[in-house]
């Protein structure tokens, strides 16, 4: 492995997911990790291009949960029922950046 995909790992848990600074444990589909999650604000929504639309009378929520790879058992797909903290969610996206996932997930809500 190069001394900057060493660094980068390192960095995940150091830097990305430090927890003095943003990381949190939160429960991810019964696995308790260290990530970052964030629910992002209806601009934030319109500018990142995630459209979450519910069914006529229910509304919901967007959450986007950032986490080392190496946290996971493995890495959730588009489609895939996932909790978060407890709560039933539905994986939109999962993006792996350099052991780092950017996961998307939506939840309706009556």
């Amino acid at each position: 492995m190069s001394a900057f995909k060493e660094q980068i790992a390192a960095d995940v848990a150091s830097v990305f997911l430090n927890a003095d600074e943003f990381g949190e444990e939160h429960e991810l589909n019964g696995v308790i990790c260290t990530c970052v999650v964030q629910s992002p604000t209806a601009q934030e929504q319109f500018q990142q291009g995630l459209d979450y639309r519910g069914y006529e009378g229910i509304g919901g929520r967007i959450v986007v949960v950032h986490v080392a790879k190496d946290s996971l058992p493995e890495v959730p797909i588009h489609g895939e029922v996932y909790t978060l903290d407890g709560e039933i969610m539905e994986v939109d996206s999962c993006i792996d950046d350099m052991g780092m996932l950017s996961i998307t997930m939506h939840q309706n809500v009556r």
